[in-house]
């Protein structure tokens, strides 16, 4: 439905003074987790709530790069039942794999766009890099978690995974030599316990995605560690390319896999879905950092929320991420039916 943007005087303010000069004005903050420096700071990145002593105080002006504003911006990970499983079935998988020296069994999670595949994906790692910190002596050359995207296709649609493992893991490359030997050597000496492969879907049937798991199989094997993949429909991407090719199925028999596959989906808004929903919502609840917030403000607006994101994470995480920043930075320091009306997110606007 077309909607005028609900745009006020307060608002355009606002964005001016957002263009005038301000030390704010550098590189986008994010470390794209490319490499193994950026992923390690992301990994540590301290996600403790900002004190509201250490902010500007009530009235003065807020600068784009304010404490709380960033805050905001990446709140904490809430702790769905989707990611806990996650984490559990990986656990079990990790416990089942790691005095084996061949046959390992990944972990597949699957589901549309928007309902927190590379959230629950990223989660993990982070839980099993501060894992290994904590259990053992700091230790620059271990390296426990390597976390990658399906590369882009190269010429005649080749992926060249063996640069992004090697870029990854920042070992040189000297032109045309394959880095494999030393990729391999390398997660080895650094006992590397899990792999994270996002955005699986771009793999294209055929010879793409043969090759590539071909090549992952390899790592795999001769690295011992674990693969978890996540992306739309990665189960029917993951298990076909593994999966027995000479025996025919069965009349009536299902292609049949062995990773444990986990669907994410967006929450609906029967009984149970309602219930979820509204505890998710919860937890958003307890992180605001806002001077006016009351414990279950946003709670008793989940209602409104499942309306306004139709019950997808991705959407859910913007709206109230957006809302705490417009009210912060308009003095309001509380999160209101009326303020979330003036967020676009999700709506065709006519201008």
């Amino acid at each position: 439905m077309m909607q005028h943007p609900a745009i006020d005087d307060a608002d355009i303010r606002l964005l001016d003074q957002a263009l005038e000069p301000t030390r704010s004005i550098a590189p986008p903050h994010p470390r794209w987790l490319n490499t193994l420096a950026n992923w390690r700071s992301f990994a540590a990145l301290d996600r403790t709530p900002p004190d509201l002593a250490d902010s500007p105080p009530p009235g003065q002006p807020v600068a784009d790069n304010d404490a709380r504003l960033r805050y905001h911006a990446l709140l904490p990970t809430v702790l769905t039942p989707a990611v806990s499983t996650t984490l559990l079935t990986v656990h079990q998988q990790l416990l089942a794999n790691r005095e084996r020296t061949h046959g390992k069994i990944g972990v597949i999670v699957e589901g549309p766009r928007g309902t927190g595949k590379s959230t629950i994906l990223q989660y993990v790692g982070r839980y099993y890099e501060n894992k290994i910190a904590r259990l053992y002596e700091p230790d620059q050359d271990r390296i426990p978690v390597i976390a990658l995207r399906v590369p882009a296709a190269g010429r005649g649609g080749h992926r060249n995974w063996p640069a992004a493992f090697a870029s990854f893991l920042g070992l040189p490359r000297d032109g045309g030599s394959d880095p494999t030997r030393a990729i391999c050597h390398t997660m080895r000496a650094a006992k590397t316990l899990l792999v994270l492969i996002d955005g699986i879907e771009q793999l294209r049937p055929g010879t793409d995605t043969e090759d590539s798991f071909a090549y992952l199989e390899e790592i795999s094997e001769t690295t011992g560690a674990t693969f978890l993949y996540a992306g739309r429909s990665a189960r029917a991407i993951v298990d076909p390319a593994t999966r027995d090719r000479e025996t025919p199925l069965d009349e009536h028999e299902d292609v049949w896999g062995d990773h444990p596959t986990l669907r994410t989906s967006r929450i609906g808004y029967d009984d149970e879905g309602r219930k979820l929903f509204a505890r998710i919502v919860r937890e958003f609840d307890k992180n605001l950092r806002l001077r006016h917030h009351q414990a279950d403000d946003l709670t008793h607006l989940h209602p409104y929320l499942h309306q306004r994101s139709k019950g997808y994470l991705r959407a859910l995480s913007h709206l109230i991420g957006q809302a705490a920043q417009k009210a912060i930075l308009t003095g309001q320091e509380r999160i209101t039916h009326d303020l979330l009306d003036t967020l676009t997110l999700g709506r065709s606007l006519r201008l």
